[in-house]
Protein backbone atom coordinates (compact mmCIF):
# COMPACT_ATOMS: atom_id res chain seq x y z
CA UNK A 1 0.00 0.00 0.00
CA UNK A 2 0.94 3.41 -0.68
CA UNK A 3 1.48 6.59 1.97
CA UNK A 4 -1.85 8.15 0.21
CA UNK A 5 -3.75 5.00 0.77
CA UNK A 6 -6.19 5.37 3.70
CA UNK A 7 -8.38 2.16 5.17
CA UNK A 8 -11.39 2.13 5.36
CA UNK A 9 -14.01 -0.70 7.12
CA UNK A 10 -17.35 -1.26 6.35
CA UNK A 11 -19.14 -2.89 9.78
CA UNK A 12 -22.50 -4.53 10.98
CA UNK A 13 -23.68 -3.15 14.16
CA UNK A 14 -25.33 -4.54 17.06
CA UNK A 15 -29.03 -3.41 18.79
CA UNK A 16 -29.02 -1.64 21.90
CA UNK A 17 -29.27 -4.79 24.14
CA UNK A 18 -26.31 -6.37 22.44
CA UNK A 19 -24.20 -3.32 22.30
CA UNK A 20 -24.56 -2.82 26.09
CA UNK A 21 -23.61 -6.29 26.98
CA UNK A 22 -20.41 -5.99 25.06
CA UNK A 23 -19.61 -2.44 26.00
CA UNK A 24 -19.74 -3.23 29.95
CA UNK A 25 -17.50 -6.36 29.10
CA UNK A 26 -15.19 -3.73 27.35
CA UNK A 27 -14.98 -1.44 30.23
CA UNK A 28 -14.77 -4.28 32.80
CA UNK A 29 -11.62 -5.55 30.69
CA UNK A 30 -10.56 -1.77 30.39
CA UNK A 31 -10.31 -1.17 34.22
CA UNK A 32 -8.99 -4.45 35.13
CA UNK A 33 -6.16 -4.56 32.96
CA UNK A 34 -5.58 -0.78 32.57
CA UNK A 35 -5.99 -1.03 28.80
CA UNK A 36 -8.37 1.19 27.24
CA UNK A 37 -7.29 1.47 23.80
CA UNK A 38 -11.13 0.79 22.67
CA UNK A 39 -12.95 3.23 24.77
CA UNK A 40 -10.20 5.88 24.43
CA UNK A 41 -10.54 5.45 20.97
CA UNK A 42 -14.50 5.29 21.14
CA UNK A 43 -14.25 2.23 18.98
CA UNK A 44 -18.50 0.93 19.17
CA UNK A 45 -19.23 -2.73 19.76
CA UNK A 46 -19.01 -3.93 15.83
CA UNK A 47 -17.95 -6.94 13.11
CA UNK A 48 -16.23 -5.70 10.70
CA UNK A 49 -17.38 -7.67 7.35
CA UNK A 50 -14.71 -6.14 4.99
CA UNK A 51 -11.62 -3.51 4.94
CA UNK A 52 -10.24 -1.48 1.73
CA UNK A 53 -7.65 0.71 0.86
CA UNK A 54 -8.50 3.69 -0.99
CA UNK A 55 -7.49 7.73 -1.87
CA UNK A 56 -9.14 10.05 0.04
CA UNK A 57 -10.42 11.39 -3.56
CA UNK A 58 -12.11 8.32 -3.62
CA UNK A 59 -13.66 8.14 -0.49
CA UNK A 60 -17.21 9.32 -1.72
CA UNK A 61 -17.19 5.77 -4.55
CA UNK A 62 -16.43 3.65 -1.47
CA UNK A 63 -19.12 5.17 0.81
CA UNK A 64 -21.25 5.22 -2.56
CA UNK A 65 -20.82 1.26 -3.14
CA UNK A 66 -21.23 0.85 0.37
CA UNK A 67 -24.42 2.77 0.80
CA UNK A 68 -25.71 0.46 -2.68
CA UNK A 69 -24.68 -2.86 -0.92
CA UNK A 70 -26.76 -1.48 2.48
CA UNK A 71 -29.61 -1.05 0.97
CA UNK A 72 -29.96 -4.55 -0.47
CA UNK A 73 -28.67 -6.33 3.53
CA UNK A 74 -31.87 -7.56 5.80
CA UNK A 75 -30.69 -7.06 9.35
CA UNK A 76 -29.79 -10.57 11.09
CA UNK A 77 -28.63 -12.51 14.02
CA UNK A 78 -25.14 -12.68 14.63
CA UNK A 79 -24.44 -15.83 17.12
CA UNK A 80 -21.68 -15.48 19.53
CA UNK A 81 -20.64 -18.99 21.03
CA UNK A 82 -17.03 -18.23 22.69
CA UNK A 83 -14.61 -15.79 23.72
CA UNK A 84 -11.25 -16.39 21.59
CA UNK A 85 -8.09 -14.64 20.76
CA UNK A 86 -5.15 -13.84 17.74
CA UNK A 87 -2.28 -14.41 19.88
CA UNK A 88 -2.41 -13.39 22.98
CA UNK A 89 -2.78 -10.03 21.92
CA UNK A 90 -6.71 -9.37 20.93
CA UNK A 91 -9.38 -11.08 23.33
CA UNK A 92 -12.66 -11.20 21.32
CA UNK A 93 -16.18 -12.51 21.00
CA UNK A 94 -16.12 -15.40 17.83
CA UNK A 95 -19.23 -15.06 15.82
CA UNK A 96 -20.22 -17.94 13.74
CA UNK A 97 -19.40 -17.57 10.02
CA UNK A 98 -23.18 -18.56 9.55
CA UNK A 99 -24.77 -18.12 6.13
CA UNK A 100 -25.92 -14.26 7.25
CA UNK A 101 -22.07 -13.52 7.88
CA UNK A 102 -20.83 -15.58 5.03
CA UNK A 103 -23.40 -14.31 2.38
CA UNK A 104 -23.06 -10.30 3.85
CA UNK A 105 -18.84 -10.87 3.18
CA UNK A 106 -19.35 -12.58 -0.05
CA UNK A 107 -21.83 -10.09 -1.31
CA UNK A 108 -20.12 -7.03 -0.41
CA UNK A 109 -15.99 -7.86 -1.26
CA UNK A 110 -17.92 -8.91 -4.83
CA UNK A 111 -19.40 -5.01 -5.45
CA UNK A 112 -16.05 -3.31 -3.88
CA UNK A 113 -13.34 -5.00 -4.83
CA UNK A 114 -13.96 -4.90 -8.65
CA UNK A 115 -13.49 -0.90 -8.06
CA UNK A 116 -11.02 -1.08 -4.61
CA UNK A 117 -8.01 -3.08 -3.46
CA UNK A 118 -8.50 -5.14 0.30
CA UNK A 119 -6.87 -3.91 3.17
CA UNK A 120 -5.60 -5.20 6.31
CA UNK A 121 -3.67 -8.08 4.42
CA UNK A 122 -6.49 -9.77 3.05
CA UNK A 123 -7.69 -11.24 6.92
CA UNK A 124 -11.51 -10.30 6.22
CA UNK A 125 -11.54 -11.97 2.66
CA UNK A 126 -14.43 -14.64 2.48
CA UNK A 127 -11.96 -17.11 2.30
CA UNK A 128 -9.68 -15.98 5.19
CA UNK A 129 -12.47 -14.14 7.31
CA UNK A 130 -12.73 -14.79 11.06
CA UNK A 131 -15.64 -13.13 12.42
CA UNK A 132 -15.33 -11.07 15.56
CA UNK A 133 -15.96 -8.42 18.28
CA UNK A 134 -13.29 -6.92 19.90
CA UNK A 135 -12.98 -7.01 23.36
CA UNK A 136 -9.43 -5.66 24.22
CA UNK A 137 -6.39 -4.99 21.34
CA UNK A 138 -2.97 -4.41 21.89
CA UNK A 139 -2.67 -6.70 25.12
CA UNK A 140 0.60 -7.25 26.84
CA UNK A 141 1.17 -10.98 28.15
CA UNK A 142 0.52 -9.61 31.87
CA UNK A 143 -2.84 -7.90 30.37
CA UNK A 144 -4.22 -10.62 29.18
CA UNK A 145 -4.62 -12.93 31.74
CA UNK A 146 -6.96 -10.28 33.49
CA UNK A 147 -8.91 -9.58 30.18
CA UNK A 148 -9.80 -12.87 29.51
CA UNK A 149 -10.86 -13.43 33.10
CA UNK A 150 -13.03 -10.82 32.75
CA UNK A 151 -14.61 -11.87 29.54
CA UNK A 152 -15.31 -15.16 30.68
CA UNK A 153 -18.27 -13.60 33.00
CA UNK A 154 -20.13 -12.72 29.27
CA UNK A 155 -22.89 -15.51 29.56
CA UNK A 156 -22.47 -17.55 26.06
CA UNK A 157 -23.95 -18.39 23.80
CA UNK A 158 -25.09 -14.83 22.92
CA UNK A 159 -27.48 -13.14 20.47
CA UNK A 160 -26.76 -9.91 18.86
CA UNK A 161 -29.41 -8.26 16.10
CA UNK A 162 -27.22 -6.93 13.39
CA UNK A 163 -29.26 -3.48 12.69
CA UNK A 164 -26.91 -1.42 11.22
CA UNK A 165 -23.76 -0.98 8.61
CA UNK A 166 -21.39 1.43 9.72
CA UNK A 167 -18.40 2.70 7.05
CA UNK A 168 -14.83 4.08 9.13
CA UNK A 169 -12.10 5.59 8.10
CA UNK A 170 -9.16 3.38 10.58
CA UNK A 171 -6.24 5.31 11.90
CA UNK A 172 -7.01 7.17 12.92
CA UNK A 173 -10.27 5.62 13.76
CA UNK A 174 -13.58 7.88 12.52
CA UNK A 175 -17.30 7.09 12.06
CA UNK A 176 -18.43 8.62 8.49
CA UNK A 177 -21.58 7.10 7.90
CA UNK A 178 -24.29 4.31 8.99
CA UNK A 179 -26.91 2.94 7.52
CA UNK A 180 -30.23 0.91 9.41
CA UNK A 181 -30.55 -2.87 7.35
CA UNK A 182 -33.91 -3.44 6.62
Amino acid sequence: MNSSMITYAVSLHFSTDASDIITKAVRDIAEATGNNFIIENKIPPHITIGTFHARKEDEARLLQLTAEFARTQKAGVVHFSKIDNFKGKVLFLKGEKDFFLAQMNRQLHSLVLSEFESGENGYYLPEIWCPHTTLATRLSQGQFAKALSVAEKISLPLEAKACEIGFYQCSPFLELKRFVLK
